[in-house]
């Protein structure tokens, strides 16, 4: 019985640290520009002298105070995406997201899959994937944690400016 509970308990460490660990090796990848941004940024972003009495500011920190973590990944390396796809593919499965959607337009295939949230438009966990590795375009990897409202994702998708962060735009909600 013992063995049993410390099996069940090492697995479930085992998930959680793959969790948390998941697409940090990219980090220090050669040919990958990565961009992390922590929760300690974004709690100092909600600090800031900024007007408040604005409605749209307002929802803006909101917005901001509500994120976790936000890492994206880019590279027109074929090894690097090759890596990055495999490690999608992987995370993806083992954490059960659920699709969103999928665009494929000019030869690029863009998958956005998220991890549900207190409510239908808010998500714990949303990720995006663009497939690059067949043609000329940039691979590039979104991951972002938080309390996300969906409905926000485009604004999220600005503040960020990054290779990849205009497809964001796309997500549509009902």
């Amino acid at each position: 019985m013992n063995k049993l509970v410390v099996t069940l308990m090492l697995v479930g460490f085992s998930l959680t640290t793959y969790a948390q660990k998941s697409f940090d090796r990219f980090e220090d990848m050669k040919d990958v520009t990565a961009m992390v941004i922590n929760q300690k940024m974004f709690k100092l972003l909600g600090k800031m002298d900024l007007d408040s009495k604005d409605p749209e500011m307002k929802n803006y920190i909101d917005m901001v105070n509500s994120l976790e973590d936000i890492k994206v990944f880019s590279t027109k390396s074929a090894n690097a995406a090759k890596a990055m796809k495999g490690e999608f593919s992987a995370y993806k499965a083992s954490e059960k997201l659920e699709q969103l959607m999928s665009v494929k337009d000019e030869g690029k295939n863009v998958n956005f899959y998220y991890k549900p949230g207190k409510s239908d438009d808010f998500v714990s966990e949303f990720l995006m994937f663009i497939d690059g590795e067949n043609n000329d375009d940039d691979t590039v990897l979104i991951k972002i944690t938080g309390n996300i409202d969906l409905r926000e994702i485009g604004k999220i998708a600005n503040s960020i400016n990054f290779d990849g962060s205009d497809e964001l735009k796309n997500v549509k909600v009902n």
